[in-house]
């Protein structure tokens, strides 16, 4: 089939979304803790370890995962959506013709992960949205143990993936953020937002992103995770995490703008 991974309609997409992304926005850099490579770059060399990438911050509508996503180098990891949105036929043609899709429901989640395969999830999910914000970075992590979990049961290493300015191409309406997370509980939407001034579903320009990918946090592997270590490891996580938005975000931001810089850990 012509749009399975590595088909020629994979990489024509692919490619040519590479080149078009750091047009649209002012540059994007992809930066692997491990050794640097550039967006576009398909020489990388990968570990071959099996590896859970968490990616934050979702974002309104996960434009550093999109990028990811259409990465050469990223080629072949099974990138989780919604199963609402993994059900869509036409979102599961397109995706598939562009890399690797999956269902983040649980029991496919752990059907990828025993059969080997490397995946990425954005597990600040439709929370993480709400919490969009261009003044603020934020993240929702402090409730999100299942991924951790999952990870300890297959002994699976962890890579925390941080989008620098994310929350900056597209605003959101502020305030009441403890009812509208009560709501997102029941499904409910509590965001609006916004983007490009003459297109408000696409973000905003002149928006540079900086994505790093940090080391692989490597957990043992528990068949039977209690309450204890799934905790243990999960604050591992979060330091991990706070440790990566420290380190890169003047290299992000610039000297002045990142020194003032602070992550929000909801």
């Amino acid at each position: 089939m012509p749009w399975k991974e590595h088909g020629i309609i994979s990489r024509a997409l692919q490619n040519f979304l590479n080149k078009y992304h750091p047009l649209y926005y002012n540059g994007v850099t992809l930066i692997f803790e491990d050794g640097d490579v550039k967006l576009g770059a398909s020489s990388k060399e990968k570990d071959d370890d099996q590896t859970f990438y968490a990616v934050h911050p979702h974002g309104a509508f996960c434009i550093g995962w999109a990028i990811l996503y259409h990465n050469p180098v990223m080629r072949g990891i099974r990138f989780c959506f919604a199963p609402s949105l993994f059900a869509s036929p036409m979102f599961r043609l397109f995706s598939r013709a562009v890399n690797k899709p999956g269902s983040a429901a649980r029991h496919c989640m752990n059907t990828y992960l025993r059969n080997g395969e490397s995946c990425a999830l954005p597990p600040g999910g439709f929370e993480e949205t709400t919490l969009t914000s261009t003044a603020m970075d934020r993240v929702f992590i402090k409730k999100r143990y299942g991924f951790v979990k999952l990870c300890l049961i297959h002994g699976i290493q962890i890579r925390p993936v941080y989008c620098f300015g994310e929350g900056k191409l597209f605003s959101n309406i502020p305030g009441c953020l403890k009812t509208r997370l009560k709501l997102n509980r029941y499904g409910i939407p509590t965001i609006l937002t916004w983007g490009s001034l003459f297109f408000p579903l696409l973000p905003k320009r002149g928006v540079k992103l900086y994505i790093v990918v940090g080391r692989p946090l490597v957990v043992p592997k528990i068949v039977h995770p209690n309450k204890e270590e799934i905790n243990l490891w999960h604050g591992k996580y979060i330091s991990e995490l706070k440790r990566i938005y420290d380190e890169h975000k003047m290299d992000a931001y610039g000297a002045k703008d990142g020194k003032n810089a602070k992550l929000e850990v909801w």
